[in-house]
């Protein structure tokens, strides 16, 4: 009978609910067995706690949670001090009002989605060399030429700087026209995003819909987005001066962008982790016993590839800085070697990491390898985990953008960076970015009160 009682409960009748657990007490005895089997239960956690404080019966931790989860005739993921999980604190209510977080994603999501057209938009600037036609800044009130005499000043201001001179001498006014709308599109999407975000953000707030913690986290984000239209501008005003000595052409500095486009990203990545904690369902409502434990590992590899990731896009802004694409366009070694012998040329050292062609692209390749390599393995070690479906997803999906984007790098180089595939190479990098994401927010860590059950389970 006690074996019969410890034996591992039918797939089933591990669900997620005090309903299901319920009609699996109906199925399996009545009251009585029902009260002997509670007994049972008690005694193992007890024991099982017992053992993982004196380290004595379990020699792994995790052996302790999974353990116990085969002894507990009961569904495996509900926890010891709750019936069902229903009685968990929900943790979105710390960010928002009960009720009101579809709504809230909803437009965080929005306005990530036109982050990340901002951010595409950016790169075709840049990409066509567009980005120093509007010579002026005027947040509000400069309104798009609609005159030949109005063309013809905008065209004249814009013959006074380097790009012209140096790069641009002879194009003409319809040339002119098509850069400069391209620049006049990039600021009106700014300044629309500006609307999309704030708006809706004064309302909420005002409706008393956000939390604390919200609010200072959506204050800091309007701050950080209102900053970017002057960081914006402090960019276009150093492609205005005098070209450095390491760019070959007058373009803006490789610094300032380093902080725009990060920014940028830096924005979008907030946007979207909210808006996904928001819609998303919550761990407790998805994990058990089994994937618990595969979520967790997980979750540690995705922390890992994001972080590469980010250096994947730190060391490409270099690349883009000072168009270090359009060098060394022979793969897999660069013009005949594999580490280039001017690596670190430049003095003092720490220029190299934005002013050497060599350097950046080599760190750029690097690190693409890296990403790979971990993205691979990670899939590999994948297949021996109990992992929730949508978390299965995302990882399929995440290998396939991985393949693509490197394909994608490699032709592209070789080709000497057509804008086209440029521009589809960054939005590449921030679809991969915004994979790993919703792969972090699939292998969130439970509310505290899930984890008391596993309070054993290696961090």
């Amino acid at each position: 009978f006690f074996f019969l009682m410890i034996r591992r409960p039918p797939r089933s009748t591990q669900s997620r609910s005090s309903a299901a657990s319920d009609v699996y007490k109906r199925q399996h005895g009545g009251e009585e067995s029902n009260s002997i089997i509670q007994m049972l239960s008690k005694v193992a956690r007890q024991l099982s706690r017992n053992c993982a404080q004196t380290n004595f019966l379990f020699k792994k931790p995790s052996l302790t949670f999974r353990a116990l989860g085969k002894a507990i005739n009961q569904p495996q993921d509900i926890p010891i001090d709750y019936k069902s999980i229903d009685d968990i604190p929900n943790r979105l209510n710390e960010y928002v009002k009960p009720g009101k977080e579809k709504a809230i994603g909803s437009w965080l999501l929005l306005t990530a989605g036109a982050v990340f057209f901002m951010i595409t938009l950016g790169g075709y600037t840049r990409s066509s060399k567009s980005g120093l036609s509007m010579t002026r800044w005027k947040p509000i009130g400069y309104r798009y030429p609609t005159t030949q005499e109005q063309w013809e000043e905008e065209f004249e201001e814009y013959k006074k700087y380097p790009e012209y001179q140096l790069a641009n001498k002879g194009i003409t006014l319809n040339n002119f026209k098509f850069i400069f709308f391209v620049e006049y599109f990039h600021r009106t999407v700014g300044n629309a995003i500006g609307f999309i975000f704030g708006v809706p953000l004064t309302y909420f707030w005002a409706r008393g819909y956000l939390m604390p913690k919200m609010k200072l986290r959506m204050g800091g984000l309007l701050l950080l987005g209102a900053s970017q239209g002057l960081i914006g501008w402090w960019m276009v005003k150093s492609g205005l001066k005098e070209k450095p000595e390491y760019q070959s052409r007058p373009r803006v500095s490789t610094y300032r962008l380093f902080v725009h486009l990060n920014t940028a990203i830096v924005i979008y990545g907030a946007l979207l982790w909210h808006g996904l904690t928001l819609l998303r369902p919550t761990p407790e409502k998805y994990l058990n016993s089994g994937t618990l434990l595969g979520a967790m590992k997980m979750r540690s590899r995705a922390i890992l590839l994001i972080h590469l990731v980010a250096f994947n896009i730190i060391t490409g802004v270099t690349v883009a800085g000072i168009d270090a694409g359009k060098v060394f366009n022979t793969w897999p070694d660069m013009n005949g070697q594999y580490f280039p012998s001017n690596y670190l040329q430049k003095i003092p050292l720490w220029k190299n990491f934005f002013e050497n062609y060599a350097t950046v692209q080599f760190n750029h390749r690097t690190f693409a390898y890296l990403t790979y390599t971990v993205t691979m393995l990670t899939l590999l070690q994948a297949r021996k985990l109990q992992l929730p479906k949508s978390t299965w997803r995302c990882l399929v999906t995440l290998g396939v953008l991985v393949n693509v984007q490197l394909i994608q790098g490699i032709t592209m180089l070789l080709r000497q960076v057509p804008v086209a595939e440029a521009v589809s190479h960054q939005a590449q990098a921030l679809v991969v970015f915004s994979t790993l994401l919703y792969l972090m927010s699939c292998t969130r860590r439970p509310v505290p009160a899930f984890m008391k059950l596993a309070n054993t389970v290696t961090k």
